[in-house]
């Protein structure tokens, strides 16, 4: 354990930086890799302990403030599903099991939700030496919201209930329900660098909580639950966090009186145990690569735009190995140089292109070995046809606005086959272009870990068919198609080419038609009965060229069909009106 700390403490000190610094934005919805072990020390003379200064470009300096511990609060991150009490919070996403520090002889699982309004508890299941309950809340506790910004300030009220049997009580054992209701104030008020006993943390941002309880004790003599006592508590919690994206976004706490005069309590946190994990990239020959990123996830999404903990990248000799990690659960991917390896694609250990079908990682010991990847490749696209569009960050799922998400893997499978034709990744900009795809059926999907996508996007390639604008929005759960993409089809008609875009369309559509020489073009639309609803055009043209705009008179959605005739040869197009 001894070398353990001092490999943390060396990883902690990769945050020292200067002291002036910009206004920080923290998701405080990232929770400790799942699986992974954590601690809260306590110190032993908090009322030594000082308060710290508030405003902007603070420097807090607790290194020698913890000489000594009174206690410790080991906590694990786990997944719901792996407790035995989560049929009681099936909304849960995350689950803890802690024991309470400062001697109390009590135990629980804690279990929280993510999602738009931020990090809410939902209640525990305490586990004691006398008896077990578990405690509702309703309405949850919010912890906190999506992210914090200085200067903000979040109110809530929340209610914890929960019944205890063969509960000591006038001088017998009785059943009784003990409610808390809570009600709390939080202020954003300081932000700057803070100095702990393993280390130096730069854009840390100091949540102060001012929070009231009123403890209320009902017990069942025989005819019902009655009154029995009432208690009220006030006090403050003045919280250090930061985007910490390993472990806990709370660095440190120090309990204080509601007037800010003396520290009750004070904690910071420290991670148990930390390893490493190592592999060697080979490409399909066997040879090891030498070129190529590697990135290490979390293995649950914390619902945040593109999850990454950690990169490295491959020696020349193919090997990798991510340092100083907490114990826990990953998944890890090599992302190879295309301009060595043409062809290869993001590929996860396990050997697959996608993180629904990779194989996770559990390190329970201080290194994890072994972990090869074989990179798959994709069959050369010689083709005319390309597919475009964008990734951006929005939980309201809002046409406008946004922010680009980049370094995400687009992957193109051919379908009904489903083998994996081409890929490609967002840009800086959030935006992504795969060319030279083969004519044929395709099915497009967008690579996050952690997040499924609502609907797949399906195209087909003919001729050179390219499509555009086809816009990805990410949310808490899952991935959006938000647009309907600009779809250009090229077809041969008569030694010359036909475009028709967008398709579908809202209002009108465009055909071009790039004649190679003088000819006789006509152009009718026709309904789904074969049905003439518009000659739009029968003209000798001139080589070069032509466009015209078709279906500005339709009054109702459905299919089309574009005839469209040069020099006496024919091409029916299909056309879609939204």
């Amino acid at each position: 354990m001894k070398s353990s700390k001092k490999t943390f403490i060396t990883f902690f000190t990769m945050f020292m930086a200067v002291f002036a610094l910009a206004q920080p934005t923290i998701e405080t919805t990232y929770l400790p890799v799942v699986n992974s072990k954590f601690r809260q020390v306590y110190a032993s003379s908090a009322a030594s302990i000082t308060l710290p200064s508030k405003g902007a470009n603070q420097v807090w300096d607790y290194a020698n403030q913890f000489p000594n511990t009174t206690d410790t609060f080991d906590f694990s991150s786990v997944d719901p599903d792996q407790t035995p009490y989560s049929s009681f919070f099936p909304s849960a996403t995350h689950a803890a099991f802690s024991r309470v520090p400062l001697g109390i002889n009590d135990s629980s699982y804690q279990y929280f939700r993510i999602d738009t309004n931020g990090l809410e508890s939902l209640g525990f299941y305490s586990i004691l030496d006398v008896y077990d309950t578990v405690f509702i809340a309703s309405p949850s506790e919010r912890l906190s919201p999506f992210d914090w910004n200085y200067g903000d300030v979040v109110r809530d009220t929340s209610l914890v209930q929960g019944d205890v049997d063969d509960y000591p009580y006038l001088g017998g054992s009785y059943n009784v329900r003990i409610k808390t209701y809570k009600y709390k104030e939080a202020v954003a008020d300081a932000y700057g660098s803070l100095v702990t006993p393993i280390g130096t943390f730069d854009d840390v941002l100091i949540v102060s909580e001012k929070i009231h309880t009123i403890d209320s004790f009902f017990v069942n003599l025989g005819s019902g639950f009655i009154p029995a006592t009432n208690s009220e508590n006030h006090y403050k919690r003045i919280r250090f966090i930061r985007n910490n994206t390993f472990g806990s976004s709370f660095l440190m706490e120090l309990a204080t009186d509601t007037a800010e005069t003396q520290v009750s309590f004070a904690w910071y946190i420290l991670p148990t145990d930390v390893g490493s994990i190592s592999g060697t990239v080979y490409d399909t020959t066997g040879l090891a690569i030498s070129n190529g990123d590697m990135i290490l996830y979390r293995e649950n999404s914390n619902f945040t735009k593109n999850d990454i903990l950690a990169t490295t990248t491959v020696d020349a000799s193919g090997n990798y190995t991510f340092t100083d990690i907490p114990y826990g659960e990953y998944r890890v991917a090599c992302r190879p140089d295309l301009s060595i390896y043409i062809d290869a694609m993001t590929t996860y250990v396990g050997d697959t292109t996608d993180w629904i079908n990779c194989q996770s990682i559990f390190t329970t010991g201080p290194t994890s070995i072994n972990n090869d990847i074989t990179l798959v490749y994709h069959p050369t696209q010689l083709g005319l046809g390309s597919i475009s569009g964008s990734l951006q960050q929005d939980y309201t799922f809002s046409k406008a606005g946004g922010d680009p998400i980049p370094g995400i893997d687009i992957i193109i499978e051919k379908t009904p086959a489903g083998n994996v034709s081409n890929s490609g990744a967002s840009n800086g900009s959030g935006l992504f272009t795969i060319d030279n795809l083969n004519d044929g059926d395709y099915t497009l999907f967008v690579d996050i870990p952690g997040l499924n996508m609502a609907g797949s996007y399906n195209f087909t390639i003919s001729g050179g068919t390219a499509v555009s604008s086809l816009d990805f929005k990410i949310g808490f759960d899952s991935i959006h198609p938000i647009n309907i993409p600009t779809v250009v089809e090229s077809y041969s008609v008569s030694n010359s080419q036909v475009r028709s875009y967008p398709n579908p369309f809202y209002s009108v559509s465009t055909i071009e038609i790039q004649l190679k020489e003088q000819s006789n073009v006509q152009i009718t639309l026709l309904n789904l009965l074969g049905e003439v609803v518009e000659n739009v055009a029968k003209d000798d043209l001139r080589k070069g060229s032509h466009k015209y705009q078709i279906g500005e008179g339709l009054k109702s959605s459905g299919i089309y069909f574009v005839k469209i005739s040069i020099n006496n040869e024919n091409q029916t197009l299909k056309l879609v009106r939204k």
